[in-house]
């Protein structure tokens, strides 16, 4: 009963919670985009809502880290599914419960277009990650799909407000150009903070042929171009979005790029962008719903007490070096 037990709680962790905030935060992002502003309210239903659609990012999370078995070895950092012995069978049972209650969830709500774009995520995720496409391994294509990813939490989102005509039997994108022109800063950033989290594993990566942006470009190009993907936040924030939120996260995220221009030779350096990026980009979504910085808190607090008491290691870290997954 005790191994079972353990068994369940390594699977929900190999989800990977901490990635799925950053889910719930691109939600809320669309949301705000959707003229509801900053500290919406919004009711029981609509939390439900988005955290059935985030089960679907939790199953490609899942789906990742099978298709990535061998390389996540070469890697540092502690991946749980090679190093909890977790069988891959059961790694593939729990992601297909999380994918049905996502999309059979969601459509029994009434919410047929939040489940479509649930079960988009899934498609894209197994394309990003399983042969013979694998796009994780691809330049360009590894940042862009996880881009798209966020653009469907955003999307998610924009319906849940109740936007576009996304409402309980509504139509599919009435409004789809302004859906683009609210989303494309979010993309952007998107896009940034995707190529920055592929660096620290350009060694592994290349050992098993994985030919990222990161290891077909190197380390320093690949970090121009998500400075450069942040720097273009600010002219498409200012004359085509109107978005002053995603400019305020740009402002705020690419001083902790420059460092790394200068002193390539420091871990911290090239570390440093992705996670003050994701710190940033949660407490801006914490303006829009307040619930998420307590829930993020908690969920941070939950995995590093995981880790720390049932394998021994320090994660999530803030420190550059520290364990990773």
């Amino acid at each position: 009963m005790k191994k079972f037990l353990l068994l369940i709680i390594d699977l929900l962790f190999l989800t990977r919670p901490i990635i799925i905030v950053p889910v719930w935060a691109f939600c809320a992002f669309g949301i705000y985009s959707a003229d509801k502003g900053l500290f919406t309210h919004l009711w029981p239903d609509q939390y439900l809502l988005i955290l059935l659609y985030s089960l679907a990012p939790a199953a490609v999370y899942i789906i990742n880290q099978m298709a990535d078995y061998e390389v996540d070895k070469a890697n540092e950092g502690f991946p749980l599914l090679v190093r909890c012995n977790i069988p891959m069978k059961a790694a593939g049972i729990f992601a297909a419960v999380c994918a049905l209650t996502s999309i059979l969830g969601l459509m029994m709500m009434g919410y047929g277009t939040i489940a479509f774009l649930a079960l988009i995520a899934i498609i894209a995720g197994c394309i990003y990650s399983c042969k013979p496409f694998s796009l994780s391994g691809r330049p360009f294509l590894d940042f862009l799909t996880n881009a798209f990813e966020a653009f469907l939490a955003f999307a998610a989102g924009w319906c849940v407000s109740g936007a576009s005509g996304c409402v309980r039997g509504g139509e599919l994108f009435r409004d789809a150009p302004e859906l683009y022109i609210r989303a494309l800063p979010y993309f952007l950033l998107m896009c940034s903070g995707s190529i920055s989290s592929t660096l620290p594993d350009i060694r592994g990566d290349r050992a098993h042929g994985k030919i990222t942006t990161a290891v077909r470009f190197g380390p320093k190009t690949a970090h121009c171009t998500a400075l450069g993907c942040l720097l273009t936040v600010i002219p498409v924030s200012l004359l085509i979005s109107n978005d002053y939120l995603a400019l305020i996260c740009a402002l705020l995220v690419i001083p902790v790029y420059i460092p790394y221009l200068f002193n390539s030779k420091k871990s911290i350096y090239m570390e440093l962008p992705h996670k003050a990026g994701g710190a940033v980009v949660m407490l801006a979504a914490a303006t829009i719903l307040p619930v998420l910085l307590p829930a993020g808190i908690a969920v941070y607090f939950m995995t590093w007490l995981y880790f720390r008491l049932r394998h021994k290691v320090s994660y999530p870290s803030l420190k550059s070096g520290g364990t990773d997954v």
